[in-house]
């Protein structure tokens, strides 16, 4: 089942996005705003979760950043 979230049906503009995204959200408010991630990793140290989101129109994935220690974003590179 496909999650309809703001991002999906069209109303976030880039220039939303990247300010939502800059605001540091926490997890849980990035995937009530994208969605589920196409793909999750965790690095070894466990400290940051980057979940990824394929972008058909580009064929190409963005990435976000999860700090696991405080659950928010602290990085992201979204085109």
């Amino acid at each position: 089942m496909v999650q309809e979230t703001l991002f999906s049906m069209g109303y976030m503009s880039e220039y939303e996005i990247w300010e939502f995204l800059r605001d540091n959200p926490a997890e849980k408010d990035v995937i009530d705003t994208f969605g589920l991630p196409d793909s999750v990793w965790l690095d070894d140290s466990e400290s940051t979760k980057f979940l990824y989101y394929f972008i058909s129109e580009m064929q190409d994935y963005n990435t976000i950043e999860i700090n696991t220690k405080i659950d928010s974003v602290s990085g992201f590179e979204w085109d």
